[in-house]
């Protein structure tokens, strides 16, 4: 009766539960790149600034620094590997203006109840006052195209943090960064996701299945147990390599991102679109109730927005078509097909036979792809389960590959996969 009561007001009980949810998420100390823990508050706010700042801001990844991605391999590589292209009819379909129609599609399929961006202004702002925004919200974005540029105030973010269970709370990357978009922003990329979804399978292969409308995540997961259950019934050599990326959305390379869209096709105009969502955003990070100075941001997909998940599976494309087409990576085949890579977003599987020839090649590629898109693969979190090779060749393999060999299990996408099929039970 109490909470009836006084669920729905400002009073003690909501002061109460403010009070320990801040407590819970209260950063008390932070060790910096240095080692050296910080323990006022000035100087928190400052080290988890820095971090975010360096995080965001990696070598390599606009045209006017020293350093800067060679534009020219860039095409090179993706001329080499990425052979899919939209078709034209369905390019300039693309490129039509924004319509108000596009426009409440957008807010009718965007849930309410969400934190606002630095703005202040929720959904239900938008969805209340739709009819006197419409024309100028048409108006601002359809002028992209022509050179107009978003306002920086639109391309602010706030990012709070939120700490990881079970990890050490002093170390800045252990706490999962939230990004908070402002709702006009959201809005406009959720009409750009809504046109490109339909198109995306025919740009994405099924090795690739997150995010992709008719895929999911148990395409693989059953995938990889078929496969198992195969080459240790059959006898065939078959080692499963599950790799970790190191913050894969927040490094992405502008550059090879937008190469990627210009090489499959994407026309001018929806191009031009993506692009004024990343041009000079930046964002400013919410440490104990307070907020850092504002930072550039210059690599990455924008986390919270509709349309990142899109682009970095475009982004991750090349990747996974260059292992596909490679001779010298073998997977397990059967039937015509060769299965080497299943992929949900950046959660990587790789079968392998072969593998003295295979797992160099696959580092090859990793460290390929890496210099191109900022790519960064954490060995000490990448796994490799032995499904039918001797012991004696494991212990040959073991010293030369930086990946962790596991001994009977590893998790991928939430489930345990066994080297013996019946161990599943």
């Amino acid at each position: 009766m109490f909470f009836f009561a006084h669920g729905d007001k400002s009073g003690r009980l909501l002061a109460r539960m403010l009070q320990k949810q801040r407590t819970a998420s209260y950063i008390a100390k932070i060790r910096d790149s240095h080692k050296k823990i910080h323990y006022l508050p000035g100087d928190i706010q400052s080290t988890i600034r820095s971090y975010y700042e360096s995080l965001y801001n990696l070598p390599g990844h606009t045209p006017d620094r020293e350093g800067a991605t060679n534009r020219t391999d860039i095409r090179d590589y993706l001329t080499t590997h990425l052979k899919c292209r939209l078709p034209q009819s369905t390019a300039r379909l693309l490129e039509s203006p924004l319509s108000a129609q596009e426009l409440a599609g957008a807010l009718k399929a965007s849930k309410t109840g969400k934190c606002p961006g630095p703005d202040g202004l929720p959904l239900n702002y938008y969805k209340r006052f739709l009819k006197t925004l419409a024309p100028h919200f048409l108006l601002a974005f359809n002028s992209v195209p022509e050179g107009r540029l978003i306002p920086p105030q639109t391309l602010s973010a706030t990012i709070t943090l939120i700490p990881k269970d079970g990890k050490d709370a002093a170390q800045c990357e252990n706490y999962r960064p939230i990004s908070l978009l402002n709702c006009d922003l959201k809005i406009f990329a959720k009409i750009l996701a809504s046109r490109l979804l339909p198109h995306i399978t025919d740009l994405i292969h099924p090795d690739q299945t997150g995010f992709i409308p008719g895929r999911e995540a148990r395409d693989n997961t059953i995938r990889a147990l078929t496969l198992t259950h195969r080459a240790q019934r059959r006898g065939e050599e078959l080692l499963l390599l599950s790799t970790d990326a190191e913050k894969a959305f927040d490094r992405v390379n502008w550059d090879f991102l937008f190469a990627t869209l210009g090489h499959i096709g994407l026309g001018p105009h929806l191009c031009a679109w993506i692009r004024a969502l990343y041009i000079n955003p930046t964002a400013r990070v919410c440490v104990n109730g307070m907020y850092t100075a504002p930072f550039k941001i210059r690599n990455g997909t924008r986390q919270g927005c509709p349309l990142s998940p899109l682009l970095f599976t475009l982004a991750l494309e090349p990747f996974l078509a260059a292992i596909r087409g490679s001779p010298d990576v073998r997977g397990l085949r059967v039937g015509p097909t060769e299965h080497k890579i299943a992929a949900y977003a950046d959660d990587l599987l790789f079968f392998i036979s072969r593998p003295e020839t295979t797992l160099p090649n696959v580092l090859q590629a990793f460290h390929r792809y890496g210099l191109l898109s900022n790519l960064k693969i954490n060995y000490a979190k990448s796994f490799i389960l032995n499904v039918s090779l001797s012991t004696r060749r494991v212990s040959a393999h073991t010293p030369r590959f930086p990946f962790q060999w596991a001994t009977s299990r590893i998790k991928y996408l939430g489930i345990w996969v066994t080297q013996i099929p019946s161990h599943m039970f």
